[in-house]
C-alpha cells in the first residue's frame, strides 16, 4: 500500500494580511518586501483580505477629509486650518499613547515597563510597586497620604499612631490594617486586604473590607465585597500570574502590560473565555506564546503598541 499524500495546509489570506499589515510599517521594510506585497495582492483574496484589514485600522484613525468634487482651488487659509486639526488630532493620538509613561515621570515613586521595586518609606513602611507603576506620597500631615497613579502596589504599613489614606481616582480608602494591595485596571479600581480592615468611600458609598477579602469599585459605584485567595493575589510580586477560571482577556491584557502594549482583540467572545494556569510574568514573550499555542490564537505586533489577537481558525499559530 501507498502511502496517503500529505495534506496541504491552505494559505489564510487574513493570517498573511496582519502580517503584511505588521511588516510594512517596521522601519526597516524596504522596496524588495513592498514588490513582494504587490504581487502578493494581485491574488484577489489576498488584496480582499488586507481590505478589510485596513478598513478595521481606519476606525481607530483620524478619518480624511474628503475632497470637494468641483473646487478646483482651495484658500490657504482653509489648508492651514485642516493642518492644525489635524495637527491637535496626532499631538492628541501621541498624548493618548504615551500618557501612562508621562504619568510615571511626573510621578514622585515609579516602575518602568516589566520593573518591580520595593521602597521604603520614612515613617518604616514598606512600598511595593508593580510593572508600570506611580504613587506620590505626603507623609508630612496627621493623615499620611498616599494617590495611587498608575499600576499596582502592596503595601506594608508600619502603624505610628496616625491615620493612612489612599487616593484612586475620586475614591479614597482609609487604612486600618498593615498589608494590602491596591490596583488599578482599565475598567476599574480593586482593593484586596491582607491583614486588618480597610474602608472604601465613593462619593456617598462606602464599603469595609476585612483580611481575606477584595472589592472593585468604578466611578459609579462600589461592588459588593467578595472572598480571595490571597497567594494568587500577591503572586505577581514574585513574577508569576496565577489565573484561577479567569477571563483569557484580562490574562492577555496583563502579559501584554509587562511589555508596554495594548490589547486588540478581533473576536469579543475570546476575551470572555474562562483559562486557568500559571503565567511567568518575568517572561511575557515566551508566555504569550505558549499561552496563544494552547488557546490556538494569532499574536500580532503592530508599531510596538499594539497587540492584534485573533482566533486561528485553521488551528496552527503564526507570529
Amino acid at each position: 500500500m501507498s502511502p496517503m499524500p500529505a495534506t496541504q495546509i491552505q494559505a489564510d489570506p487574513q493570517q498573511e494580511a496582519l502580517a503584511w499589515f505588521s511588516r510594512l510599517r517596521q522601519p526597516g521594510c524596504d522596496e524588495g518586501e513592498r514588490q513582494a506585497f504587490g504581487r502578493w495582492c494581485q491574488e484577489p483574496r489576498n488584496a480582499h483580505a488586507y481590505a478589510e484589514l485596513e478598513a478595521c485600522w481606519q476606525q481607530l484613525q483620524v478619518p480624511p477629509a474628503r475632497p470637494r468634487p468641483r473646487l478646483l482651488k482651495v484658500r490657504r487659509s482653509y489648508l492651514g486650518k485642516v493642518s492644525a486639526v489635524l495637527f491637535l488630532l496626532l499631538l492628541g493620538a501621541s498624548a493618548y499613547l504615551y500618557w501612562p509613561l508621562m504619568q510615571r515621570l511626573a510621578s514622585e515613586l515609579a516602575t518602568d515597563v516589566g520593573e518591580r521595586r520595593s521602597v521604603r518609606l520614612a515613617d518604616g513602611s514598606t512600598l511595593h510597586l508593580d510593572s508600570a507603576s506611580a504613587m506620590n506620597v505626603d507623609l508630612r500631615g496627621r493623615t499620611r497620604q498616599l494617590h495611587l497613579v498608575q499600576g499596582q502596589v502592596y503595601l506594608e504599613v508600619v502603624l505610628d499612631g496616625r491615620a493612612m489614606e489612599v487616593q484612586v481616582d475620586d475614591a479614597r480608602i482609609q487604612v486600618y490594617g498593615t498589608r494590602l494591595m491596591v490596583a488599578r485596571q482599565s475598567d476599574h479600581d480593586e482593593l484586596v486586604v491582607l491583614n486588618g480592615k480597610a474602608m472604601v468611600i465613593q462619593g456617598g458609598d462606602q464599603r469595609m473590607v476585612s483580611a481575606g477579602e477584595r472589592v472593585t469599585f468604578t466611578e459609579a459605584r462600589i461592588n459588593p465585597v467578595q472572598k480571595v485567595d490571597v497567594k494568587t493575589a500577591d503572586a505577581w510580586r514574585s513574577g508569576q500570574l496565577h489565573a484561577r477560571d479567569m477571563p483569557l482577556g484580562q490574562v492577555l491584557e496583563r502579559l501584554a502590560s509587562y511589555q508596554g502594549r495594548r490589547v486588540w482583540l478581533m473576536d469579543e467572545q475570546t476575551a470572555y473565555r474562562r483559562v486557568s494556569g500559571d503565567f511567568n510574568l518575568d517572561r511575557p514573550d515566551e508566555t504569550l506564546e505558549a499561552l496563544a499555542a494552547e488557546q490556538h490564537l494569532q499574536l500580532y505586533s503592530v508599531l510596538g503598541q499594539w497587540l492584534i489577537v485573533r482566533q486561528n481558525r485553521a488551528g496552527s499559530l503564526s507570529f
